[in-house]
């Protein structure tokens, strides 16, 4: 499956967008500001009902437009077409439509077209904050760990509930005891996933690593976001107090972290910064092999935003061969034609595979 038509309308700086799509990589070059990375971000919305630039989708709409619209066509595996769109009007609604139908979950969203970003902000994932390293264990998990969904929603429920009654004067015990046996269930469960996955990836990261040729001991290790060896609800009801005085949760998985260490030491300490790219882009590649091997004859798309800034030369080809290997249909975007295209040549894909796109002043044309 890939994404073989593209249409965007009242998306921030960009005119109206309708271009057809190759399989494998297509490459959008311009400058600065000329609307390469709008273009991306109106996929990533198409894919999940948000922006992976704001909050607030409401600024994405252009000033002289009342509303935004994504929409694609998916060239699916079986030889049909499917349709997925997205748009919302100036202080109104999302509307997620598949084949024509509205739906009400954006998880259907990105059950139809999986995107996988790499851009400036995804080297947060060693540097940032754990809920940078959750976000992208979680989406490894959405895809590839069934029971996660529900148990997922079930927790953020609880925690929602939890949280909420910890900010009253006084607690309903029994109340209390329901909602935690709920979270404590749902927490467990969300933990056990994502414990799972990473067990699964861990030896995939392993592999991209060495194709791409760096050389390091580097392991994936699960803080489940309370300690060792304790119960989650024994340990709620011993630290009740501590969480009423605060007015939140401390103990469960939306505290847990994943640790990213080499040679035993943490990564964002003892990496490059180069390194620390090579290895940021190890882990996203390793996600779609992760990825395809719990769903065969599937693939997800790549949306890869400057990568010129952020790999050198030869990196550049050694992604393009992984992605080629993989099947993965590729997004692309770069401010110079041919240093662009010396890190994607047509070779690895295949001529008919490839689609160069100029993209000025908000417009994008076939180059």
């Amino acid at each position: 499956m890939y994404l073989q038509r593209l249409t965007i309308s009242g998306v921030r700086n960009l005119d109206a967008v309708d271009v057809q799509l190759g399989r494998g990589v297509n490459v959008f070059f311009g400058e600065n500001g000329s609307g390469k990375t709008s273009l991306l971000e109106a996929v990533h919305i198409l894919s999940c009902g948000r922006s992976f630039r704001t909050r607030n989708l409401a600024s994405v709409i252009s000033f002289s437009s009342d509303r935004c619209t994504c929409f694609g066509l998916l060239h699916q595996a079986s030889g049909g077409v499917a349709s997925v769109g997205v748009s919302r009007e100036k202080g109104g609604d999302f509307l997620f439509k598949l084949s024509g139908e509205v739906v009400r979950s954006a998880a259907q969203l990105s059950d139809t077209l999986p995107v996988i970003l790499l851009n400036n902000d995804s080297f947060q994932l060693l540097e940032g904050a754990p809920a940078f390293r959750r976000a992208f264990v979680d989406w490894g998990v959405f895809h590839v760990e069934h029971s996660f969904r529900g148990a997922w929603s079930r927790f953020q429920r609880c925690l929602k509930h939890r949280n909420s009654l910890l900010r009253h004067d006084r607690i309903d015990r029994l109340q209390m005891d329901v909602w935690d046996r709920e979270f404590s269930a749902a927490g467990e469960m969300v933990g056990h996933c994502r414990e799972r996955y990473l067990e699964r990836l861990r030896p995939v990261v392993e592999t991209v690593c060495r194709q791409m040729g760096l050389n390091l001991d580097i392991s994936l290790s699960y803080n489940r976001g309370w300690p060792e060896g304790g119960e989650l609800n024994a340990l709620l009801r011993e630290h009740l107090p501590r969480d009423q005085k605060m007015g939140f949760t401390h103990y469960g998985p939306h505290r847990a972290d994943i640790k990213v260490r080499v040679d035993q030491k943490p990564a964002a300490e003892v990496l490059s910064r180069g390194q620390k790219k090579i290895v940021v882009t190890a882990l996203k590649i390793a996600q779609g092999y992760a990825f395809q091997a719990d769903n065969p004859g599937r693939h997800c798309l790549y949306l890869i935003d400057d990568l010129p800034a952020e790999l050198d030369r030869s990196h550049r080809k050694a992604v393009a061969s992984l992605l080629q290997d993989l099947g993965a249909q590729v997004l692309v975007t770069g401010v110079d034609r041919d240093e662009l295209l010396a890190g994607w040549p047509h070779e690895p894909f295949g001529e008919q595979d490839m689609r160069v796109f100029h993209v000025e002043h908000g417009s994008v044309v076939t180059a």
